[in-house]
């Protein structure tokens, strides 16, 4: 396994692969959090690294391919804390191949938000993430021209407690997946048109969902049931693999992968399309998986290492 560290705490979030290796967006704390963008070879070894910051604390959530470069999303301009902070501005930036920034946005919708999902779609971008007006949390979905100028925001109903889990683009229609918290945590979908407007809202069931993918026009979660390491293809099947969550999706030829922390080791699992276990393998102790890519032949695994506060990133290969 390689490991990087970049400052008292360096977290890794999302990923996307590129040319000869893939592009990591997460977060670096030294005195404020800034967000960190590295680019590092199938080999593992880093090729470049940027940092973007500017006034109190600066997140990277969110990473998306377009012709002619990348665009990064996240908050920024917040006060981090253990809770989530507050005061944050979603934020979306566009980098050239080489981590440069081209231009970036800031948006305010109720006064605390973050984006978690970038979905360029043809002439235009979706923005998916989470808001609060303070005392109750929301989601948001939005789009925006090529340069990030919004054309409309749509936002949902206040709960307790959210958790944006994913945003999927169908034909004509794009459906943002959540988990909301009131009594107890269930899992929520909300497909909405071209303008935003919702077309169906229906609850998928209880738990968590903290990635989510489409297969084959039906809907893949991971994450977090009675407190277990959940699988569930909604509508088709479910599957638990032990004390621990799912984070991250990865699907093959010939299966899907999953990532995630069992019994608080970092783990990846191979289930067929079919929902059964092919294997598991532990990758490293104490920590967890954040990003599952399929590069050259090859699945790259990144996450966090150690406990949290004092995390740095671990990489593994896994040859499929």
């Amino acid at each position: 396994m390689r490991t990087y560290t970049f400052g008292k705490e360096t977290v890794p979030v999302a990923g996307v692969s590129m040319e000869g290796g893939i592009l990591i967006i997460g977060s670096v704390r030294n005195e404020n959090y800034k967000i960190m963008l590295l680019k590092l070879n199938k080999g593992g070894k880093l090729e470049w690294f940027k940092l973007f910051g500017g006034k109190n604390d600066w997140e990277g959530h969110s990473i998306a391919k377009v012709n002619d470069g990348y665009l990064i999303g996240g908050a920024v301009e917040g006060i981090a804390s253990p809770e989530g902070g507050k005061s944050w501005k979603a934020y979306l930036a566009k980098v050239d191949e080489n981590g440069n920034k081209i231009w970036e946005r800031k948006y305010r919708i109720l006064g605390n938000e973050c984006v978690y999902s970038i979905v360029p779609i043809g002439d235009s971008i979706l923005l998916g993430g989470e808001t609060s007006d303070g005392s109750r949390r929301s989601f948001f979905v939005m789009k925006t021209d090529l340069r990030g100028n919004p054309l409309w925001k749509r936002t949902f109903d206040l709960w307790e407690n959210a958790m944006f889990g994913g945003l999927i683009e169908g034909k004509g229609s794009s459906t943002l997946i959540g988990s909301v918290k009131d009594a107890g945590w269930s899992v929520i979908a909300f497909e909405l048109d071209e303008e935003g407007n919702t077309i169906r809202e229906e609850t998928l069931g209880d738990g968590m969902a903290l990635d989510v993918t489409d297969l084959n026009g039906k809907i893949l979660i991971t994450g977090d049931k009675n407190r277990e390491f959940w699988v569930s293809l909604i509508g088709e099947w479910e599957t638990t693999l032990g004390e621990g969550a799912g984070t991250a999706i990865q699907i093959l030829d010939d299966g899907i992968l999953f990532g995630g922390e069992l019994d608080g080791n970092a783990i990846v699992a191979k289930l067929d399309f079919d929902g059964k276990l092919v294997w598991k393998k532990k990758l490293w102790e104490e920590g967890w998986v954040e990003v599952i890519k399929w590069v050259k032949n090859m699945v790259f695994v990144t996450g966090i290492v150690g406990s949290e506060g004092k995390g740095h990133i671990g990489i593994e290969f896994l040859e499929e």
